[in-house]
């Protein structure tokens, strides 16, 4: 019974892992998309982006001016999230990227909630299409 049990065991660990592996492939890992069935999600070509906050006479931080954003990002929403302590989320804001060439850039507005410029330290950026 004891050997029934175990091979029992090893065969449900076998096919575990098969079908662990089979779903692992319809998963498809580029450079610049990522795709998971029928659904996949592309990029505008991220890669470095600038930043400069502007603060308001309380010290807070009332906009921040990101630079450097590919022109294939024009129309899509940028997402700027204040970091702290820690890489903490202190706050965050949303601009759409307009129109331009070669490069673009955006002003954050309406940064929320409040944040001293003293407590900022650094900034996480997301384009979404």
């Amino acid at each position: 019974m004891r050997f029934l049990s175990t091979t029992f065991g090893l065969a449900l660990a076998v096919l575990a892992t098969f079908v662990a592996v089979g779903a692992a492939a319809t998963l498809a890992v580029g450079s610049t998309s990522l795709a998971a069935g029928n659904g996949s999600v592309s990029s505008c070509g991220v890669s470095s982006l600038t930043a400069a906050r502007k603060v308001d006479n309380s010290g807070n931080v009332t906009e921040v001016d990101v630079a450097g954003i590919p022109s294939a990002c024009s129309g899509e929403k940028l997402s700027v999230t204040l970091t702290g302590s820690g890489n903490a989320s202190l706050a965050s804001g949303t601009a759409t990227i307009g129109s331009c060439a070669p490069t673009c850039s955006a002003a954050v507005t309406g940064i929320s909630p409040a944040v001293a410029a003293s407590n900022l330290l650094g900034y996480v950026f997301a384009v979404q299409g």
